[in-house]
């Protein structure tokens, strides 16, 4: 792609003026990418100035890291439109035969001179002569040598232009060649050019960052400063939002001016485009130009979709870019895309908007200006409007809002009512299109709602255009500004009689145009007829009549017109809520429905009813989904700051008691993430935006005063303390455990202190709440340093207070806690510490183990959950027994009798390993004990493994994998922890091969084998052959199963395990076995080659011969497989078969010319030189493989070959642009245009040929779709 390039002869053309400017812009560009300041750079002044020889002086630019076109720190340059002969040169840096005074300065500094030619093309003879000229000046000189010395003819003036795309735009625009809507840095608005352009700052809080946690409005000059700072990171993606006028653009030109603030952008880095405009290229093509020659450049796109946002995102983002994108758009929806920065500008003051129109039409005066800023509200577009209808001797004072939309509107010329009409009509739609054959023609259907002929229609249209009321984006039109076009279509709604409205829009073929007429009525909430429009669509035949059977899209058109009849909306909702699966995750709009709710949820009013919505559909997912988590959504709901509502906290608080005292569990679950939001302290965040039409809404209540605050907090903590008194111990320990886990932001950051002592004293004085005197410890390890010292004596009170009394609670606090929730693991080594809470915890079991009765206390939570402390506390009960058969019975009896679905064994482990280091004739007896009782047998694998598997458990682990008593996923313990070790080769192969017998036992035995192969450096095992042919066995077993039942399983390691399994000794029948059943499975589909790559992988690269023969000889889908294994797709850069030595493929063809066009068609036929790009990506540069090479020289009918390249330049699937991936491969292409077979050029010329017009065919159309999507207004 070339879009920027100029030649050489461009340079020629431009004036001196011009030609100095372009050497100091390119000076700055190259400073810039340096990091270095612009300021460095000095130029000005008439070109016939007496300047002292220099046009352009780049001054102390330190460190100039990477000398380049700027060449030293100091350097002059002087730059000429004609050309500079060798004598010419001389002069130029004599002053009287004396060099010149700047000159001499520059050799003090050891800097650099250099004389630029806009005329000169330089032949390295030309060069040098030009050199010797310049350097017989110096003759005479001490240190002569310092100053460095060149000449930059226009040929390195264009190569040194090429490097900045951002200063190429400018030369174009002075040479009167730009590209079609690209501008450089300049007057973005329409700002008359004889007008002040000045930016306005004052300290009215209006820029909002939506990705901030508290999103608190700020001045104009903070925005500017946070906006700069984000777009200075390479790859960086900044999107500003906000209504049509508020002066979005002018912020954005307002980054680049060095006089707005600190630290402004690089104006000479900058490209701009309205993509309202037609553009060449596209703005996807353009960032692929600007990422694939790696330029540094800032891209601003204004009037920037959704979609097209997210798509150049993801361009950016996907490719390590070095530009910046900052993207434009009056977009004021929920959509935050991802990895973005989004700005959002609100209306400025009045007191700004007014200065504004004093200093555009000083002839208005104070009171003028300021009517016409009030009548604006803040929007700059409206207000210069108005401003410029209004004549220097009037006054406004009297003027009612009427009198100046009139005024607005009619411009001082002759206004039909005709064309007021026109413009009615036209406003009754968010936007339209205008193009006779798409969209079942919707200006002829808005002339039919208007009772208008369509030309004359579209004749008014075309006068608001000219009087700057409406927009245009290619076929795309609207009224802008919204606050025009909604008083026009508050107009149009008093005029037209609904019944005819509704005759047009609701007309299928018109649904779109259904969907714009509400995203206007959602900006008309106040205003009845509108109201009524809405209201008949809710009608028994209206489209809303039944919310059940909406579909997304209609769904999407209610979700506009709710601001309008929340409640209406609600109840029809509420109505819907009815119907079976209506309020589920499994339906499939639960989504757009949740956030609708969430809206309405603002008002107090309707804050119950609608939570109570949003929580039916909350009770259907699973406990813990990420995924659009409708949980999340609701608990959002109950946060402190940015919960979107104004639903009073006491409201809230109610809310969440009725979920407590439901006595529905999963009620229980989400009102566990509701108290975690409630109960966060800091770095609040948000679900979405919070806007709702034109209704007047903030990001939710928020408290005013410290004594608010502390009540949010402390009114949900009552919540919970009831269930402190519960009979009912889970319930109990549940309300601990969220107290607990909350204690350290609830004491030290919103200072709960008299309650949380309350509670403590009452409920966990002793240690009776070991999970609240941890949390205490950590509070104060944490910030205790931070506490005044009256504070930090309290809550080493309350330590104290809440530490173990007696033992039975330190062994609570220990025994069931994970050893690395201790604070006293922290500081120091944390392998020592580990240890020393280890040997405590091993001396509690001790001293449990004379204590029946704690062992009793204990009992409900020593098998429910996994916690690594148990294995120390079970090492010390057996250590401190007396009769440890009598206590292994004893834990037994009181696991028994807990009836526990799932038992956790961790204690049994720890036990039967303290009781191995004394006695190991009991330790196995205890061993089999287990496999006799019933709610342990299914843990026998995990007890064995607790010591060092004896030659006994090897044989019983054997007998009970052959007897198919324990599922074969419970034998993957002996893979963990080295303990499979202890196993021979001959055990552990019978092991396996009874493994693989049972069902899903191969995924076991794929599993073990995968860690018994994985030895240490050094090591010299060696596995033996029958251990490899149960391998073997079980990755024939693994090919002959169907997709279903491997179930996208991941073989974390299979390399290894394949790799080994199919070394010496495995048969060549064996290999061949196995190539057979995957290609049988693959061709079938019964198996998905992208779930085995790994097999087929090492396969194709080992046993390539084997392949070959299989897929291409003895197949009868050839073509099939070669599709299925080979061919490129997404994650894969190339066919498996380039892993394959082209020696081996040769010699496997063994010149047989079939066998060598079938391989060809199966070989990719490019390959990527990126090696930092990700599989995903579609690589910047590919050269024709080694392999496809190779096969063309080894043809006889090569015209075929070049027929195989040329089919495999198109890809079977991509993403992306595909004409510039046929551009990128169309350049390997190339190379076969020199082959030195006659026949190979001629073909190759022909398809190339065929390649470039694909290219450009592609081209067109792809850049015909974007702007399709570029130049829409929602």
């Amino acid at each position: 792609m070339i879009f920027f390039e100029l030649e050489p002869s461009d340079i020629s053309n431009l004036n001196d003026a011009d030609l100095r400017e372009l050497v100091a812009r390119l000076c700055e560009a190259e400073l810039v990418r340096q990091e270095i300041q612009t300021s460095c750079v000095l130029w000005g002044g008439a070109q016939e100035a007496a300047d002292g020889g220099l046009d352009v002086r780049v001054v102390d630019a330190i460190p100039l890291l990477k000398p380049g076109f700027v060449s030293r720190e100091n350097t002059g340059f002087q730059v000429k439109k004609n050309s500079m002969s060798k004598a010419a040169c001389k002069n130029e840096m004599l002053d009287k035969g004396t060099l010149k005074t700047v000159i001499a300065d520059l050799l003090e500094k050891k800097g650099a001179y250099i004389i630029v030619s806009g005329k000169d093309d330089c032949s390295d003879k030309m060069l040098s002569e030009r050199l010797l000229g310049m350097k017989s000046a110096l003759e005479g000189l001490p240190d002569s040598e310092e100053l460095l010395l060149d000449f930059y003819g226009r040929d390195r003036l264009s190569a040194w232009l090429r490097q900045f795309p951002g200063v190429a735009l400018w030369v174009r625009s002075r040479l009167g060649k730009p590209l079609s809507g690209w501008r450089p840095f300049g007057r973005w608005t329409s700002t008359p050019v004889d007008k002040d352009d000045e930016f306005l700052l004052d300290e009215h809080p209006c820029v909002i960052d939506m990705n901030s946690h508290h999103k608190e409005p700020s001045a104009i000059s903070d925005g500017v400063r946070l906006v700069r700072e984000r777009l200075q990171r390479s790859g960086s993606v900044v999107r500003i939002t906000g209504l049509s006028g508020v002066g979005k653009t002018r912020f954005a030109q307002a980054l680049f001016e060095s006089d707005v603030c600190d630290n402004s952008l690089p104006r000479v880095n900058v490209i701009y485009a309205d993509l309202g405009d037609e553009l060449t290229p596209t703005a996807s093509e353009l960032v692929s130009y600007l990422i694939a020659n790696d330029f540094s450049s800032y891209l601003v796109l204004d009037n920037c979709p959704p979609d097209v946002h997210r798509k150049l995102q993801k361009q950016v983002s996907s490719n390590q870019a070095k530009l910046s994108l900052l993207t434009i758009e009056y977009d004021i929806s929920d959509d935050r895309p991802e990895e973005t920065e989004v700005i959002h500008i609100e209306p400025s003051s009045e007191q700004t908007v007014s200065k504004l129109i004093q200093k555009r039409f000083p002839s208005l005066g104070r009171v003028n200006s300021d009517k016409i800023a009030e009548f604006s509200g803040g929007n700059a577009r409206v207000a210069i409007a108005l401003a410029s209808r209004v004549g220097a001797d009037e006054t406004l004072a009297n003027f009612s809002d009427e009198d100046l939309f009139q005024r607005l509107f009619n411009q001082r010329k002759s206004t039909t009512e005709s064309l007021l009409e026109s413009a009615e009509i036209l406003s009754l739609v968010y936007s339209f299109n205008i193009s006779p054959k798409e969209f079942n023609d919707e200006l002829g259907a808005l002339s039919r709602i208007g009772g208008f002929e369509r030309d004359r229609l579209n004749r008014n249209h075309a006068e608001l255009l000219r009087r700057q009321l409406s927009q245009k984006r290619g076929d795309w039109r609207a009224v802008l500004p919204h606050a025009i076009a909604n008083r026009l279509a508050r107009r149009a709604l008093q005029n037209i009689d609904p019944d005819k409205i509704n005759a047009e829009l609701l007309k299928a073929d018109n649904f779109r145009l259904f969907k714009s007429c509400a995203h206007r009525l959602g900006y008309l909430h106040d205003f009845e007829p509108a109201r009524y429009l809405a209201y008949t669509w809710m009608k028994i035949d209206g489209p809303f009549h039944n919310i059940a059977r909406c579909d997304a899209e209609l769904l999407t058109a209610l979700t506009h017109i709710a601001p309008v009849f929340p409640e209406v909306v609600l109840i029809a909702i509420e109505n819907a809520s009815e119907a079976r699966d209506f309020c589920s995750r499994d339906n499939q709009n639960f989504s757009t429905l949740v956030r609708l709710l969430r809206k309405i949820a603002y008002d107090d009013q309707y804050f119950d009813r609608s939570a109570g919505l949003i929580l039916r559909f909350a009770e259907t997912e699973q406990s813990g989904e990420n995924n659009n988590s409708i949980a999340s959504q609701l608990a959002s709901l109950f946060s402190l700051y940015l919960s979107g509502t104004q639903a009073t906290p006491a409201r809230r608080h109610s809310f969440v008691n009725g979920m407590l005292n439901s006595g529905n569990l999963r009620q229980l679950e989400i009102a566990q993430d509701i108290l975690r939001s409630a109960f966060q302290v800091s770095h609040w965040s948000s679900f979405g935006g919070f806007d709702f039409g034109a209704r007047s809404r903030d990001f939710g209540w928020e408290p005013t005063t410290n004594k608010e605050k502390l009540d949010w907090y402390v009114g949900y903590i009552e919540l919970l303390v009831p269930f402190l008194d519960s009979d009912n111990a889970s319930l109990c320990n549940w309300a601990k455990a969220i107290l607990a886990n909350h204690f350290v932001g609830l004491w030290s950051y919103v200072g709960c202190f008299d309650i949380l002592e309350n509670i403590v004293q009452k409920y966990g004085a002793g240690g009776k709440w070991p999970d609240m005197w941890m949390a205490i410890k950590r509070t104060i390890h944490y910030n205790g340093k931070k506490y005044a010292p009256e504070l930090l004596k309290r809550i080493e009170a309350l330590e104290h207070l809440a530490a173990p009394a007696d033992p039975y609670f330190e062994i609570e606090a220990y025994a069931l806690t994970n050893t690395w929730d201790h604070v006293e693991v922290r500081g120091g080594s944390y392998t020592e510490n580990s240890e020393k809470i280890y040997q405590k915890i091993e001396e509690l079991g001790e001293l449990a183990s004379s204590e029946p009765d704690y062992l009793e206390r204990l009992a409900p939570r020593l098998w429910e959950k996994h916690i690594d402390a148990l294995w120390p506390f079970g090492k010390g009960l057996a250590k401190g027994s007396s009769d440890q058969g009598l206590t292994f019975d004893t834990l037994v009896r009181l696991m028994q009798k807990q009836e526990l679905e799932v038992v956790q064994p961790i204690l049994f482990c720890g036990f039967i390993a303290g009781v191995h280091a004394g006695d190991l004739g009991l330790s196995r007896k205890l061993q089999e004990s287990v496999l006799d009782v019933p709610e342990l047998k299914q843990y026998f694998v995990n007890i064995l493994s607790a010591t060092p598997i004896a030659p006994w458990g090897t044989k019983k682990l054997i007998e009970l994998a052959k007897a198919g008593e324990l599922e074969a996923w419970r034998f993957q313990q002996i893979s963990y922890g080295q303990v499979h070790e202890s196993i021979s080769d001959d055990d552990l192969s019978e092991l396996l091969a009874a493994l693989n017998d049972l069902a899903d036992g191969i995924f076991s035995t794929i599993e073990i084998l995968r860690m018994r192969f994985f030895t240490e450096k050094g090591s010299n095992y060696s596995p033996s052959d029958d251990l490899r042919s149960v391998g073997r066995q079980a990755i024939l077993k693994l090919l002959s199963m169907h997709r279903d039942e491997i179930n996208r399983r991941q073989f974390h390691g299979m390399d290894r395990v394949i790799a080994e399994c199919l070394s010496e000794p495995a048969t060549e029948n064996e290999v061949r076995d196995i190539i057979n059943l995957l290609c049988n499975g693959v061709e079938t589909y019964r198996l998905y080659s992208f779930e085995l790559e790994t097999v087929i992988a090492y396969l194709v690269k080992n046993y390539p011969e084997f392949v070959l023969d299989r897929v291409l000889i003895d197949s009868e889908n050839s073509e099939q497989l070669i599709y299925l294994l080979f061919k490129d797709r997404v994650n894969r850069s190339s066919s498996l078969l380039n892993l394959v030595p082209i020696e081996r493929v040769l010699n496997w063809c063994n010149g047989n010319q079939d066998r060598i066009h079938k391989v060809a068609g199966a070989v990719s036929a490019y390959t990527s030189l990126d090696k930092e790009s990700q599989p995903l990506d579609n690589p910047k540069k590919v050269i024709l493989s080694d392999h496809i090479t190779s096969l063309l020289d080894a043809a006889e009918n090569k015209v075929a070959i070049v027929e195989t390249i040329f089919s495999r330049s198109f890809p079977c699937g991509w993403s992306g642009s595909l004409a510039e991936i046929l551009e990128v491969r169309s350049e390997a292409f190339a190379v076969l245009l020199n082959h030195v077979s006659p026949e190979v050029r001629e073909m190759a010329k022909t398809k190339f040929s065929l390649l470039n017009r694909s290219i450009r065919d592609n081209r067109e159309s792809e850049a015909e779709e974007f702007n399709r999507r570029e130049q829409r207004f929602e």
